[in-house]
């Protein structure tokens, strides 16, 4: 069996492991949990066929469930406390839980098992506690990760021993405290554990479990990757890295590249949102068997819709045939979602380790691609990846909708010390893997932005997968390259569009972005000392060589 029967070595998970031995808890199944959704006051019932029911022992005739969560309808990143963070205020958080634990164990509760990881050398052990009347995301949560049933008990038998204790995860949406008006996730990733209080959001849950297995990986020499993998052909696989809106999911599951592939040249997705390559092994494993995706994208009677197993966060209109149908395009509100089989294209559970990596930034100052030469700066660049937030997908002020913000690896649910994905990125780069940066949002000076669209980046990355790019040096950011026949692949206008130039108002900008970068870097170095010289290095480089040109001696 893949986890091991390790018996709590902390306060945190001795009170979360007791709880699911409750008399008021006991252990459900997908179909138990499908049945109660049906009763559940809030939840919609449509008239769209679920995919493949029979994978889950439900009866043909069930149906996509939709619910909807309220006022939030994406993650509350300000939630979250870790447990090696806490400090003097352990004792408090401690006493919270207890009482959390308490209140709900005097309700109805079920236990629901789950396994994540879809390769035999790694496949852990998941289980959740929730409430009864928390059915539906019980049930969501059961299609997104592997259910526990056959066949995957028996290859999760047969799997790979890992020294790791199960995966928990207690949530409790009603749970209330003046004190956390936002509700309260205390997450112990030393012990694989986590308690979501008075959150109703879906997500919370999947990246909550996806947090530890992550966290886990890395304690077996993995990587833990927030991105996409898929391959082409025969070539080596290719990894993107990006927060939700910056086309990870569009480059990851585009069967042609907006036509740019050949008929024989056969795309096989992995998943495109979590995954851990094993340095040791030389794989890729995807984490999920299932997709969760933003339906913005999903028109009114979308043939898509046939693969869904649920949609969370959007509409439902009745026709004239009493019909039931989904509303998605986000507009009964922003960040719409759905789950769903992957077999909407061909896919795999696991291929090699990843021959490029693309870090997807959002950052005006970039051309739409760079190919990274300097190992310390492939590793910086994703360290300090920039984006923009996407609207809807995280619970922030409007006013922070705005900034430019900079989320290492693009992976907000990290909860181990940043530097351990720097090392690990380290050492997969020094085995040979290439670094990538494209920007997909625009390129220019603010107000003179000029949009990077979706079919250029789509053409980018076939490039890359190709190696039909000629690379010329940038000399005004050593360790990387441009492209030097953007023409001739991408647009007639690419150099005109594209090419970053020496003008000063230019290499102004440039450098303020470079300096955000630095600092960011150098504050997680001077304060949390959680940053080393080898990765901020790079970065000063560059900016000296700008300031060489902008105030010469």
């Amino acid at each position: 069996m893949a986890s091991a029967q390790i018996p709590p070595r902390s306060a945190w998970r001795a009170m979360l492991e007791s709880a699911f031995y409750a008399n008021s808890v006991r252990k459900t199944t997908i179909p138990e949990l499908y049945s109660l959704t049906l009763k559940q006051p809030e939840v919609v019932v449509t008239s769209h066929p679920f995919y493949k029911p029979e994978q889950f022992g439900l009866s043909e005739d069930a149906k996509v469930l939709v619910s909807n969560d309220g006022g939030i309808v994406g993650r509350t990143a300000r939630a979250r406390r870790l447990v090696r963070e806490m400090g003097a205020d352990k004792g408090e958080y401690l006493r919270i839980l207890s009482e959390a634990i308490y209140q709900l164990n005097k309700r109805g509760a079920l236990w629901l098992e789950a396994i994540v990881g879809l390769h035999p050398d790694f496949m852990i052990k998941a289980n959740l506690l929730s409430p009864v009347t928390d059915a539906k995301n019980m049930f969501d949560w059961g299609t997104n990760f592997t259910p526990w049933m056959q066949p995957w008990t028996g290859i999760y038998k047969n799997s790979r021993q890992i020294n790791e204790p199960d995966i928990l995860v207690l949530a409790d949406p009603e749970w209330r405290d003046a004190r956390f008006p936002d509700g309260l996730v205390i997450i112990d990733e030393n012990e694989n554990c986590a308690a979501l209080l008075g959150l109703r959001y879906f997500g919370e849950r999947k990246k909550g479990t996806l947090t530890l297995a992550w966290t886990i990986g890395t304690r077996q020499n993995m990587v833990a990757c927030h991105g996409g993998i898929k391959t082409i052909s025969e070539n080596s696989p290719i990894a993107v890295f990006g927060l939700s809106g910056s086309g990870k999911s569009s480059l990851t599951n585009s069967h042609d590249h907006g036509e740019t592939l050949k008929e024989n040249e056969k795309v096989t997705v992995i998943h495109d949102d979590a995954f851990l390559i094993d340095l040791d092994a030389d794989t890729t494993v995807a984490l999920e068997p299932s997709l969760f995706d933003k339906t913005d994208a999903v028109k009114f009677n979308d043939p898509n819709i046939k693969f869904f197993y649920s949609a969370q966060n959007v509409a439902v209109t009745e026709l004239d045939d009493s019909s039931r149908l989904i509303v998605a395009e986000d507009i009964r509100n922003e960040n719409g979602r759905c789950i769903k089989s992957r077999d909407m294209f061909n896919h795999a559970n696991h291929c090699k380790r990843p021959g490029s990596v693309i870090w997807l930034q959002k950052d005006p100052s970039l051309p739409p691609v760079c190919k990274v030469t300097d190992l310390g700066l492939a590793v910086a660049m994703g360290a300090s990846l920039s984006t923009m937030r996407a609207k809807g997908v995280e619970n922030v002020p409007a006013e922070e909708l705005e900034k430019l913000v900079i989320e290492p690896f693009a992976n907000p649910f990290r909860v181990h010390p940043l530097m351990v994905d720097c090392q690990q990125f380290r050492k997969l780069f020094k085995l040979g893997t290439e670094c990538y940066v494209m920007n997909t949002h625009a390129f220019g000076l603010p107000g003179k932005e000029i949009d990077i669209p979706l079919q250029l980046s789509l053409s980018i990355v076939t490039g890359i997968v190709r190696k039909s790019i000629k690379w010329r040096e940038w000399k005004l950011f050593p360790g990387l390259m441009i492209p030097q026949n953007g023409v001739d692949l991408f647009d007639a206008n690419y150099d005109k569009k594209y090419k970053p130039t020496r003008k000063m108002n230019y290499l102004q900008f440039l450098r303020r972005r470079m300096q955000d970068r630095i600092t960011y870097l150098s504050n997680k170095r001077d304060i949390e000392y959680d940053m080393e010289n080898a990765f901020i290095d790079p970065l000063v480089t560059a900016r000296v060589t700008i300031d060489k040109i902008l105030n010469p001696i």
